[in-house]
């Protein structure tokens, strides 16, 4: 069982590390189109496109990293009182009432979405130059499955937290 763990955090590793160089890219994406358009009156006819595309991909598919790495938000008041087991059972329930229902809703109902762009070829009517979206809302299923997988190993943690009596 810590091996299957061990290798869906290299995953979620791997996957936040990877994904992290997104930022450069958006941030000269960014620089850029500032240039353009207040230095040489020139706006870009993509930029927007392209932030909205690069943002929501940074976002999505480094919600398994920040969960692996525990830095999603949480409210610490109650929480840092409870003993190792009732944190484990706490975390139990949250993850089976909220966690794995929303996002498991979420990536089956995303799936159908996401077949019928690709079927479509789904093109932006946001900007006029019309940049193909599916390959951008792929993005999404992905990021959830990989924020799912994550979210089971530390489901899994957590049970083993309740037996054991440590920390999750």
């Amino acid at each position: 069982m810590e091996r299957i763990l061990l290798t869906i955090d290299a995953v979620s590793e791997w996957s936040g590390r990877a994904i992290s160089w997104l930022v450069l890219i958006l941030t000269f994406v960014l620089g850029y189109e500032v240039v353009m358009r207040y230095v040489f009156n020139a706006p870009t006819k993509w930029a927007f496109d392209i932030s909205y595309m690069l943002g929501g991909s940074y976002f999505v598919l480094g919600q398994a990293y920040t969960l692996q790495k525990r830095r999603h938000v949480r409210i610490d008041i109650f929480y840092a009182l409870f003993s190792p087991r009732k944190k484990a059972l706490v975390e139990i329930v949250f993850y089976l009432l909220f966690f794995f229902p929303l996002w498991g809703i979420l990536l089956w109902k995303l799936i159908p979405y996401v077949y019928f762009s690709w079927i479509m070829q789904e093109r932006s009517m946001q900007g006029y130059w019309m940049p193909i979206l599916y390959p951008f809302k792929t993005v999404m299923p992905v990021g959830i499955l990989l924020f799912l997988l994550q979210g089971l190993a530390e489901f899994s943690r957590a049970l083993i937290a309740l037996k054991r009596g440590v920390e999750p």
